[in-house]
């Protein structure tokens, strides 16, 4: 396998399935999925390669837009022999999206992910006040540079010491343009843009990213949605994440489509619409019970 050097981080599994692609998000690294990592070669005999995204780990202070890094990653697939499945964080989730949208993959994982342009976005109170103290400099051109404490309030809070000042110091700055493509610039994925499996993980305890969110990107592309009630926004860094990776191994070894969408979970207007969902299943399972008797 050829990689970028100094931009990835591989681990080796002893099994035959797929290979993991993992995509981290804004201001963090490969190094996000580090436990994760072993966890997979070790338990599952998955390989995995974690990549550090342009303006990131060891080119930090360089800028790049959403585009470039979605060209980045699908040119890196073409050299990978086995059958991939595309995991994605936060931004990372976005750009695996982006991917996914342009090539057949074994399977796509979003974890609290950013959504595409079509899915509308309301940034939560936490968020905003995230970037609020660092909004004066960015808006210069220069890199969003959030606080600890802003971290900390964005999910970083869950972490145990050590484990929290470490990942506090491997932080690196937004870059600009980058930032500015996630907060004006998200790309278009038109309804039916994704063909392969996909599946949405949410964490309850996520102060960035809502249900709603999560629920409408599931329901963008007719996906799997699981919900962690005791993760947060960083799983694969939590103690309590290691639940989300066991879950994550068991999709990818064998990725599924939605069978059963959640009863009647929208209003007519909501996410891609009535219309929408009808033509993608015209004979859904109906309830007459709130105890979920499923009937045609």
């Amino acid at each position: 396998m050829q990689t970028p050097v100094n931009a990835q981080h591989l681990v080796q599994g002893s099994g035959s399935g797929p290979i993991l692609v993992l995509l981290h998000g804004i201001g963090l690294g490969k190094w996000i999925w580090e436990r994760d990592q072993s966890h997979w070669a070790e338990s599952h005999g998955l390989s995995s390669v974690a990549l550090d995204f342009q303006g990131h780990g060891s080119q930090a202070g360089q800028d790049v837009r959403l585009e470039e890094l979605a060209d980045q990653v699908h040119t890196f697939l073409d050299t990978l022999e086995q059958p991939v499945v595309l995991i994605g964080h936060s931004m990372g989730g976005l750009v695996a999206q982006m991917v996914a949208s342009r090539r057949e993959l074994h399977g796509v994982v979003c974890v609290a992910s950013a959504p595409p342009k079509e899915v509308f976005l309301r940034p939560t109170k936490v968020g905003i006040r995230a970037m609020l103290p660092a909004l004066a400099g960015f808006v210069r051109g220069k890199p969003l540079s959030l606080s600890n404490k802003a971290y900390l309030d964005c999910g970083f809070d869950q972490l145990d010491e050590p484990a929290r000042s470490q990942a506090l110091a491997r932080l690196t700055p937004w870059p600009n343009a980058l930032a500015k493509d996630l907060v004006i610039g998200r790309p278009d994925i038109p309804l039916g843009g994704i063909s392969s499996p996909m599946l949405v993980i949410h964490g309850f305890k996520d102060p960035i990213v809502t249900l709603h969110q999560s629920r409408l990107l599931a329901d963008h592309y007719g996906a799997l949605l699981w919900r962690f009630d005791d993760v947060a926004h960083h799983p694969m860094i939590e103690p309590s994440g290691l639940r989300v990776t066991q879950a994550i191994a068991e999709f990818a070894v064998k990725p599924t489509r939605r069978l059963v969408r959640e009863i009647d979970a929208f209003s007519p207007d909501q996410g891609i619409g009535k219309g929408g969902r009808d033509a993608r299943d015209p004979n859904p399972m109906r309830s007459d019970s709130k105890f979920g008797d499923r009937r045609r």
